[in-house]
């Protein structure tokens, strides 16, 4: 699933984009300093980051927790929904590789689909 790459280097922009798009990102933005920002949110409160720099990929994700727990019925605090955001401690480097790239994402969502708030050892 990796997009096409020279000789001896990773993916264009074009196609890396491209590959990307093949899982659901769109491209989002550029910086000024060159980085593509592209996000896929499989659903309204996750959203999944790659930040392509040219030479690798960072994997980051960002739950809306605010506006997730108010549509549960449940608040955090005194029910501020704005700035409640869970993401990880740690991003996720990686090669410009979009099956790499893939199978984080296949760790990161089985991880999250496992979180149970009446496990005991939790």
């Amino acid at each position: 699933m990796s997009g096409p790459s020279g000789p001896s280097g990773p993916p264009d922009p074009a196609a890396f984009t491209a590959a990307l798009e093949e899982l659901g990102f769109l491209l989002v933005q550029e910086d000024r300093r060159g980085v593509r920002q592209h996000a896929r949110a499989p659903n309204r409160f996750l959203t999944e980051w790659v930040h392509d720099d040219g030479a690798e990929a960072l994997l980051t994700w960002e739950v809306d927790l605010g506006d997730f727990c108010a549509a549960m019925g449940w608040q955090i605090g005194a029910a501020e929904t704005s700035f409640q955001i869970l993401y990880p401690q740690y991003d996720v480097r990686l090669a410009r590789d979009v099956e790499a790239i893939a199978a984080e994402i296949v760790r990161l969502e089985a991880r999250l689909s496992r979180l149970d708030l009446v496990d005991p050892p939790l």
